[in-house]
């Protein structure tokens, strides 16, 4: 593994947020990527917040020290694979989530979240830092 790990937006949130808990439980030197799907997420987030000006700086400052992952045909294509898999087993999972999953595909990452539902995708590995979901 190359020490980069691709984070959904609950663990954006948590580091964002420092909390502790959360970060004691990622690895240690990780590299932590963003895909553009989080950014749109963690940006909305931002706009509908009590401070919406304070929050979107705080996310600018976040992802000028993140690279961030932009859409491909390799992962149009792994979106559509992952979500025909899933259709076909009665597995679904949040349309975001598939995209996010859909990254960690093509990029060949290992996903960092505390949402249990991303196991369902056998395809990428996945990673369950804290959290209750």
């Amino acid at each position: 593994m190359n020490g980069k790990y691709l984070i959904d937006t609950s663990v954006a949130v948590d580091l964002l947020r420092g909390r502790i808990e959360t970060v004691a439980a990622l690895p240690a030197e990780a590299e932590f990527v963003v895909c553009a799907v989080v950014l749109g997420e963690l940006y909305y987030g931002a706009l509908i917040s009590a401070r919406p000006e304070e929050q979107v700086r705080d996310l600018e400052r976040f992802f000028m020290r993140h690279p961030i992952l932009h859409t491909s045909m390799e992962i149009i294509q792994s979106y559509a694979h992952i979500k025909s898999k899933l259709r076909w087993q009665g597995r679904m999972i949040p349309e975001n989530d598939i995209w996010i999953a859909a990254f960690a595909l093509a990029y060949g990452l290992p996903l960092l979240t505390m949402d249990a539902h991303f196991e369902v995708v056998e395809e990428i590995e996945v990673l369950k830092v804290g959290g209750t979901n």
